[in-house]
Parts: structure tokens; sequence; C-alpha cells
């Protein structure tokens, strides 16, 4: 008898290591690559114009290089570069979340770098990790090819260069894009506890609940008793975490809500929508930024057409509508972080190959010119 055959029954052996190292490679290879390859492109072109035209539009704070990666800290950097500084001295400071200025205080401390280029490179490092989660959880859902061609669009989204700025906005896209993961992987209270985290560095991550809470109530078949699952009470985690900057604020401050107050009166022009730009004189670049949101607008939309996107589309779709409704003055950097958009967009550019270069190649020129007017201190936002 043949030992070539295989007993009927027989358990395989486990990968080697060396095997299992070898298909991680192989699933690093393309994000890791994406990203070095687009935050390379990123910073040259900053270094250069800026060599060649060191004059600023305007520079809100201060500076300290004009060719270094600070140039990627502009506008609201400077509150969170003030915050890591000084902490919340005052309480126009208290409309920014806490978790962009500790983890740039504590880069800046550990390797005596300055705040500026330590933030740069926290939110560099979320947007390292924020694509490689993005490519694993959009190839589960749709095949390798999709999640290549997702992940080329949402790198070559003309307002993605934020991901690669001293913002929370990578923060906000890694952390909700590991809780959706860990959510679909059944682990329920592992994804909550990324969302926490979330919601301390952007409280709009907390929208993503709706999705875990979906995926619980979705894994179990829904009805009333998957409402009563021990791993509902995972959902209050987000909150509690998120909770804790309000608890600082109300010891701070003595008052819970002082963000809330500030937003109302200091930050007003934060509750602006689509109705008011309609209505309204605005600024040209807002209307660049109500055009470009078309673009995830779209992708969220196009997300409840199929059953596998649905627990994504949870999170997109009312994301999206909450930009549009009061998200105006930042609508083009808070676009680019509804990451959800990006996978039915990669999975119809995907089917139309002879599109692929012109339509992410055209998008890139166009986050290069935005580029230069950002490190030029120009208000694009």
């Amino acid at each position: 008898m043949s030992t070539d055959v295989p007993v009927s029954g027989e358990t395989q052996s486990p990968p080697s290591l060396g095997a299992r190292l070898r298909a991680l490679g192989a699933e690093l290879a393309f994000p890791v690559g994406l990203f070095f390859i687009s935050r390379l492109a990123l910073f040259l072109l900053a270094r250069v114009s800026l060599v060649f035209d060191n004059r600023l539009h305007r520079a809100p704070f201060q500076q300290t290089s004009l060719a270094g990666l600070d140039a990627f800290c502009r506008w609201d950097c400077g509150w969170y570069t003030e915050i890591a500084q000084q902490g919340y001295a005052r309480p126009q400071a208290t409309n920014f979340f806490p978790l962009l200025p500790v983890l740039g205080r504590l880069v800046q401390e550990t390797t005596g770098l300055s705040i500026q280029v330590s933030l740069v490179l926290v939110a560099n490092i979320a947007g390292l990790l924020g694509l490689i989660v993005l490519y694993r959880l959009f190839r589960m859902l749709e095949g390798e090819d999709t999640a290549r061609v997702s992940l080329l669009l949402f790198t070559a989204y003309p307002f993605a260069f934020f991901q690669s700025a001293g913002y929370p906005e990578s923060w906000m896209v890694f952390l909700t894009a590991l809780a959706l993961l860990l959510s679909v992987r059944g682990r329920h209270w592992w994804a909550a506890l990324a969302l926490g985290f979330g919601g301390l560095a952007r409280h709009l991550s907390l929208v993503a609940g709706l999705s875990l809470l979906f995926q619980q109530l979705r894994s179990r078949g829904g009805g009333l008793k998957a409402w009563f699952h021990r791993d509902i009470l995972a959902l209050a985690i987000p909150l509690v975490m998120t909770s804790l900057y309000f608890v600082f604020l109300w010891r701070k401050f003595g008052d819970p809500q002082i963000w809330w107050k500030v937003r109302g009166g200091e930050w007003a022009g934060a509750w602006a929508g689509l109705a008011t730009w309609w209505k309204g004189d605005w600024a040209p670049e807002v209307s660049l930024y109500v055009a470009l949101s078309f673009i995830p607008g779209v992708g969220a939309l196009l997300l409840t057409t199929r059953r596998r996107w649905w627990t994504l589309a949870v999170f997109g779709l009312p994301l999206m509508l909450v930009l549009w409704t009061v998200g105006l003055v930042g609508l083009g950097r808070y676009s680019a972080a509804v990451w959800p958009a990006f996978l039915p967009l990669g999975a119809w550019l995907s089917r139309h190959p002879a599109l692929r270069g012109p339509v992410v190649l055209g998008c890139a020129l166009f986050q290069g010119m935005l580029v230069f007017l950002f490190v030029h201190a120009y208000p694009i936002n």
C-alpha cells in the first residue's frame, strides 16, 4: 500500500513558522509598499515646493522649519501642538480630543524631536497601521484585486493627505477599521476597546458603534434574544472611555460640557452643513470640499447594495450624512476618513481596468496640488 495516499481522517500538521512568516510578508507587502511610496511622494513634494518657494500665504501658528516634516503641521495641527506642550490651558482647545497630542508628547519626550515632527510621525504610524487593517478587511470581503484597487483609491483621494498630516484622522481610520475587523471576526470586546481609543481620537469615531451593534445582532441571526447576549455590554466600553475626557474637563474647567459650549460659540462655523452652504456665500475652497465629498458620498450609498457590505454601510453612510449636515468647514479632511466608501468604489473600478490608471493618477495629481497649498498655509481643510 502506497504511503503517498493520506489516511482518512488524518490531520495535517500546522504550517511551519517560516511558512507563516512568508504568508504574513506577502500580505503586508502591498499596504506597506503603498504607504512608503505615497508618503515619500508627499514629503518630497512638500520639501521641494517649500525650497523653491518658501513664502507662506498665512501661518496661523509658529513653524520650526519650512522644509521639514513639520510642513505637514499646519492649521489645526497648531492646536494639537499647543495641547501637547501646555495641556488644555484654555477652553478653546477643548474642541480637540486628547489621543493625538498625548501620543505626540510621548514621542517628543522619548526622541527629543520637535512636537510638530512628533505629531506628524504619530499620525503616520496610524496611517501605516490603517492601510494594513483596511487591506485585510477589504480582502476578506471582496478578494485581493478589489482590496488593492480600493486601497489605491483611498490613498489617492485628493484629501487623503490629511492621513499624513498632524491630525487625528489617521487614528480615526485605523481604530474604526480595526474595531470593525475584530467585530466581523467575532472579537466583540476587543472591537469595543479599539473603538474606545477611537473615540478619544475623534468623537465621530463612535458612529462606528452602530456597525459593532449591527454585526453582533447579525452574527446571532437577529431577533429579540440577540439583544440580551452578554457581548452587547461591550458596546458600553467606547462610551465609557470617551467619557473619561469629559470627566477630565469637569476636573479642569468645572464643566464637562465646555467643549460643546465652546463649539457652539468659538467654533460656531463647525455646525454649518450643505444647507447653509447652499444658502450662504462661502469661500471658494469650501465649494471644492463639497464637490469632492460626493466621491465618498456615492461610495457610502453603494455600500447598501450588497449584503456583505452592510456592516460597513451602517458606519459609512451615517458618518457621511453627519458630515454633510454639520461638517462643512472641514468637509475635505473629514470626508477622507469615510474609509468604508472606498470599497464599493474600488470594486467598481476593478471591473473597469482601463480606467484604473487614469482615475488613480488624476486623483493623485489633484492631491499634489492640495498638498502644495496646505504646506504653504493656504486655507485647505
